[in-house]
């Protein structure tokens, strides 16, 4: 038997980060065992990271090992159990009246009219989330999915997690909106192509840069990590962007670019995506008809 305390809070952060990868360190190489995630001091835990702890969860039990979440508080409970995440491992599942939850899912990437609808209706339409053009709308779309995409493009993996929530009492409010695979990581993949030794902050670095790619030209999808669009959008929304991969941290918030180095490595990707609602500015592209705008 295994028994691993969860921290008192788990954020979308560096130190949150910090945990999911000594987690996986921990537990990835375990098999035939009885594994109890405790949540007995657990107050609070940003729900979209539910995406990494169901990878994790995931990856453990395809080992042959057992998982439990034991000792969960009620109001931790309640929102693994309004987004879906508990009733992926056995648990129960309650409606979200709020509709502050964007629900727990794992896809194949060949479900992409189901993860585009996902995103639409999940994310973009969410109350109070910033008004766009529909032509802002399909690019931010096309933007997200490619993430999901270079999961299997870069990554090798044959499936994709996200989930996500409404933070209505931040200041200001926000949704986070969290996509993780556990393929092979952006730093791997960088030195692999360069053939070269970068640590892992100065890879994603690399992988971020314009036109930079570890694509196969074969192949007739596109490359880089799909960060254009959907980056000038929180540069101007006044949100946030962290890449987790390897042993690299990326954070980009306020027009400022911020890399780390971590401990452990992390086998994927965590891409987390933060916007902004205090925001009611109409987002639509130079050469649109303002007045044609339908939301």
């Amino acid at each position: 038997m295994i028994k691993i305390p969860i921290p008192i809070n788990v954020y979308s952060n560096y130190e949150g980060y910090s945990f999911f990868i000594k987690l996986y360190n921990d537990l990835k190489d375990e098999e035939f065992k009885d594994v109890y995630l405790d949540f007995s001091d657990t107050a609070w835990f940003d729900a979209n990271l539910c995406a990494v702890l169901g990878a994790i969860i995931t990856e453990i039990k395809s080992n042959i090992n057992n998982v439990y979440l034991i000792n969960l508080k009620s109001k931790v409970e309640d929102v693994f159990s309004k987004n879906f995440f508990m009733a992926s491992f056995g648990g129960s599942m309650i409606m979200d009246f709020n509709n502050t939850t964007i629900k727990y899912r794992r896809n194949k990437i060949d479900d992409e009219q189901l993860i585009k609808e996902f995103i639409l209706f999940e994310l973009l339409r969410k109350k109070k989330f910033p008004k766009l053009s529909n032509a802002v709308q399909i690019e931010i779309i096309r933007s997200i999915f490619e993430i999901y995409s270079n999961a299997v493009i870069h990554g090798n993996c044959d499936f994709v997690y996200s989930c996500g929530q409404f933070y209505p009492n931040n200041n200001p409010p926000r949704i986070d909106f969290t996509i993780v695979d556990l393929g092979k990581s952006i730093q791997k993949n960088v030195n692999e192509y360069l053939n070269a030794d970068l640590n892992g902050k100065d890879a994603i670095k690399w992988a971020l840069a314009a036109n930079n790619t570890t694509k196969p030209i074969s192949k007739n999808i596109p490359g880089g990590l799909g960060f254009k669009i959907i980056k000038d959008f929180v540069e101007l929304n006044k949100g946030k962007i962290q890449i987790v991969s390897g042993n690299g941290y990326w954070e980009y918030s306020n027009k400022v670019e911020s890399f780390r180095d971590f401990p452990k490595s992390f086998q994927g990707t965590i891409v987390n995506i933060e916007f902004n609602l205090d925001d009611t500015s109409i987002y639509h592209f130079k050469n649109e008809n303002v007045n044609d705008i339908k939301f």
